[in-house]
């Protein structure tokens, strides 16, 4: 379908003034859209009395909803600056809404809508996670260079989450050679200052770099919401790859997302001290090691692009994007 900037209005308005859990906002997506076939702009105009019937739902949430609508203009607005600002708003139910992120999240988490800057095929390539510390170790950085650098020199899109530390040094070796990256914000899109912005926005309109993020344009960075980032990460990911981790804080609970997801992980491994806890730890809960430094680049790195290809084939082999919705909310 068609979402016209009323029904993003709409989208916004559900996910964001609600003040319902993700779950009770995916199962209305589901009963009221997807079973039912009818618009969200509808649900809202229906009467209250129409909502308990059709989706199930009890008196606390029916009043939680009729105060979310009273909001309705405030978020036509919203998505009329967006649009100006060349932001657009992905609903979950949208064609082009990220199979693989409903694969991994399923229903308890998969964010009802994304927001993003750029070309969002870029998520069509072979897509490859790289996390680790934002006070990663000088070998950590080297390394994370050196893969992203390869990865991105053979046409991989390298994801990262936007902190300090080896998500920027991601970026910047992805950019620096020409290649494509998905960069996943731990805040609003809006709340990039205005140095990102000059930095971003020329690779934005390049084609080679995506911005997504899954929360209001506006919400300032929280813990939380780089906890929750972190999932989306790997889940938008065939592969994901440890840099540098401790065995705590938010690489390690990406790595642990990564596995409850089965993604593919590799973990650096040092060849030369200090040890690094984490990422043996990581190695001994399944994930496979890198050994690092490496003579041989390519011996070390090509297996990753092949392993993501492989991934990527058995991820075309299922059903059709229009598909997905449904059979993910049958998921418990």
């Amino acid at each position: 379908m068609q979402y016209d900037l009323q029904e993003q209005a709409c989208w916004l308005l559900l996910t964001f003034e609600s003040g319902l859990s993700t779950r009770i906002i995916n199962d209305i997506i589901v009963a009221w859209c997807r079973q039912m076939g009818r618009t969200l702009a509808e649900f809202f105009a229906a009467d209250s009395s129409e909502w308990e019937t059709a989706c199930q739902l009890n008196v606390v949430i029916v009043e939680k909803l009729e105060q979310a609508r009273e909001k309705l203009d405030e978020q036509a607005e919203l998505v009329e600056q967006l649009e100006q600002a060349s932001i657009h708003v992905l609903p979950a139910l949208a064609d082009d809404y990220p199979v693989l992120l409903k694969q991994a999240l399923k229903r308890n988490a998969t964010p009802p809508v994304l927001f993003y800057a750029g070309d969002l095929d870029i998520l069509t390539r072979r897509t490859i996670a790289v996390i680790g510390s934002r006070n990663a170790s000088e070998q950590g950085l080297a390394f994370t260079h050196a893969v992203v650098q390869y990865l991105a020199e053979h046409d991989a899109n390298v994801i990262s989450g936007n902190a300090r530390g080896v998500d920027r040094v991601a970026y910047e070796a992805a950019t620096g050679t020409e290649g494509c990256t998905t960069v996943v914000l731990p805040h609003g899109i809006r709340k990039l200052s205005g140095v990102q912005m000059r930095d971003l926005q020329p690779k934005i309109e390049e084609g080679r770099v995506l911005v997504l993020s899954q929360f209001h344009p506006d919400a300032p960075w929280l813990v939380s919401r780089a906890m929750e980032r972190n999932k989306v990460v790997t889940g938008l990911a065939q592969v994901v790859i440890v840099a540098e981790s401790d065995t705590k804080g938010g690489t390690w609970e990406g790595a642990h997302s990564a596995l409850k997801q089965k993604r593919p992980l590799y973990v650096r491994q040092t060849t030369s001290s200090p040890a690094l806890p984490g990422n043996e730890a990581l190695i001994k809960l399944g994930g496979q090691p890198l050994p690092w430094p490496a003579d041989d680049i390519k011996a070390v790195f090509a297996p990753l692009l092949a392993e993501s290809a492989a991934q990527q084939q058995k991820q075309s082999e299922q059903p059709a994007r229009t598909e997905q919705f449904s059979l993910f909310a049958t998921e418990e």
